[in-house]
C-alpha cells in the first residue's frame, strides 16, 4: 500500500526525510497532495504492507507528524 505522511511544517517533513533515509523503510519528499492539506507544502511517501511498522517506526524515532493517509486510486484516506 501507498502512504503519506503529512506535517505541520516543512522542517518537520525534512527531518523525517532524514530519519527515513537511514531506515530501512523506503520513501521520498513530495509536495503535499492538495486533498490532503494546504498547510505544510510537504510529506512523504512511501509503500509498505505494514503501516504499523511505519508507526512504530515513527513514534521510535520521535517524529512529529500531524497525519499518515492510505492512498486508495486516486483518493487518501486517513488511516
Amino acid at each position: 500500500m501507498i502512504f503519506v505522511i503529512t506535517f505541520i511544517s516543512s522542517h518537520q517533513a525534512m527531518q523525517a526525510n532524514k530519519k527515513f533515509i537511514k531506515s530501512k523503510h523506503k520513501c521520498e519528499i513530495i509536495p503535499t497532495p492538495r486533498e490532503i492539506s494546504s498547510e505544510c507544502g510537504f510529506s512523504l511517501q512511501g509503500e509498505s504492507d505494514n503501516l504499523q511498522e511505519i508507526v512504530d517506526f515513527c513514534q521510535k524515532s520521535g517524529l512529529v507528524y500531524e497525519a499518515i493517509y492510505i492512498k486508495s486510486g486516486v483518493k487518501y484516506e486517513k488511516s
